[in-house]
């Protein structure tokens, strides 16, 4: 590992915030100090580390460039990468992941906005504390990410989802976590919205989850990263902020869309839901 020197005050590169030009241009003055060192050629995406002290660099986001807009080293285009920041400090190594993942195509799955400045989870509003595109910390319940997001990077063959427009259907669901199985069921709703289930264990990084179970939240492609892309059900804020509760158990059911869902059989295979369309 070497740290290189960079010519200005951390102050300096974040005053004001980030905007694209200014983090692109930080990028390449640090891209440059290695170059004498990386060969850049076969780069997909780039990782910058920040001095963790450096405080004045509040926050690491994404670097994701459209429109020839990225950086060339060594005869190479690079529209990827990531720079970390103080706030390292408190998400750890799952910022990678977050970031990471922002650079393969996910979106932000935390609010933008605030809606209940009183509620302390506000900003986790639409998937409480599931897939670390929403809570990126190891602190969470379930960091784990969504079928439905597993499913967009390629993690998930196409085999492993279903898609229904049957009114009615009894499927087995086997948890996100292991291999092999159904890792979902997809109901359309419309062009853009469908309703998704699959099935959480408390296994690998999702060890923390207090409950199990089958989880259904509603996918909408036409709402923008930060606005509630991905939504939780059921989700209500005033008795489980963080959707701790969310995963129906045997017995359990939950109405979304006009779809509903009840989980007959739960085991160490997954869920097993029957499936209603009203």
């Amino acid at each position: 590992m070497k740290w290189y020197r960079m010519s200005k005050k951390s102050s300096d590169y974040f005053a004001g915030g980030w905007t694209f030009v200014k983090h692109r241009d930080y990028i390449i003055e640090a891209t440059r100090l290695a170059d004498v060192d990386i060969d850049f050629s076969k780069t997909d995406s780039l990782i910058i580390l920040a001095n963790p002290d450096a405080e004045a660099i509040e926050y690491g986001p994404a670097f994701a460039a459209i429109r020839r807009n990225g950086i060339t080293l060594d005869g190479n285009y690079i529209s990827n990468g990531a720079t970390s920041a103080y706030d390292l400090n408190n998400w750890k190594s799952i910022w990678l992941n977050h970031e990471v993942s922002h650079t393969l195509g996910l979106v932000d799955l935390y609010a933008f906005t605030q809606s209940d400045s009183a509620n302390l989870y506000d900003n986790l509003r639409y998937t409480g504390e599931f897939s670390y595109m929403g809570f990126s910390s190891y602190e969470s319940n379930a960091p784990s990410l969504f079928a439905f997001e597993r499913w967009n990077l390629g993690w998930i063959d196409d085999s492993q989802i279903k898609c229904l427009k049957d009114a009615k259907s009894t499927e087995l669901i086997s948890p996100v976590q292991t291999s092999g199985g159904v890792k979902a069921v997809v109901i359309p709703i419309s062009r853009t919205k469908a309703v998704v289930i699959e099935s959480r264990r408390a296994i690998g990084i999702d060890k923390n989850i207090t409950k199990s179970g089958a989880l259904v939240y509603v996918v909408d492609s036409s709402i923008q990263s930060g606005q509630g892309p991905i939504k939780v059900f059921p989700s209500d804020v005033s008795s489980d902020p963080r959707y701790l509760e969310a995963p129906r158990a045997l017995g359990e059911s939950v109405t979304t869309e006009g779809i509903t869902v009840k989980v007959t059989k739960s085991d160490d295979t997954g869920d097993t839901v029957e499936i209603t369309r009203s």
